[in-house]
């Protein structure tokens, strides 16, 4: 370690702003830079520079440097570039995975509800024609009962019954 380093260090551990103010200046440039060249994002690397030197001082009274405190200072960015660069694939990842997902969930349910259109619709095709023109009217052309009822010249009751059978025939045959 170089003098000023070491001297650094013994000050940090014991809580020195100028000692860490020190070290701030020197060496947030070249690990901002050195993160910046990793991850290709000045922003991100700038946070996680920050992140470096946050830790640094949160474990300042742990620190335990073998061998220089550059080659500490920058062992910790490249780990804080990697970690970032390895949460950023998964989120990409899953974010991927995801949007598949939610795609095919859309395409089954759209198939699903064309089959119970065309499974409906055959099942009113089956239905006698003054049945299958009271459901139509009623659930097609979305006519009340008393409107079907006037056009079709019956009464509101007999439109109320057969709309009941209709249903639930439906139901039962779906």
């Amino acid at each position: 370690m170089e003098r000023n380093d070491e001297s650094y260090l013994t000050e940090l551990a014991k809580g020195s702003h100028e000692a860490f103010r020190a070290l701030f200046m020197q060496y947030f440039p070249k690990v901002k830079f050195f993160i910046n060249q990793l991850i290709k994002s000045e922003t991100i690397a700038e946070e996680l520079a920050q992140d470096v030197f946050m830790k640094l001082w949160e474990y300042r009274q742990r620190l335990s440097i073998a061998t220089s405190f550059n080659a500490y200072i920058f062992r910790m960015a490249k780990n804080s570039a990697l970690n970032h660069l390895e949460h950023k694939y998964l989120e990409d990842t899953y974010a991927e995975t995801l949007g598949k997902t939610e795609l095919s969930f859309t395409i089954e349910s759209e198939i699903y509800a064309r089959e119970l259109e065309l499974l409906e619709q055959l099942i009113v095709a089956q239905m006698p024609p003054r049945r299958k023109s009271i459901y139509e009217l009623s659930r097609k052309k979305g006519l009340r009962n008393d409107e079907i009822a006037a056009q079709l010249g019956i009464s509101p009751k007999t439109v109320e019954n057969q709309l009941n059978i209709a249903l639930k025939t439906i139901r039962k045959r779906m």
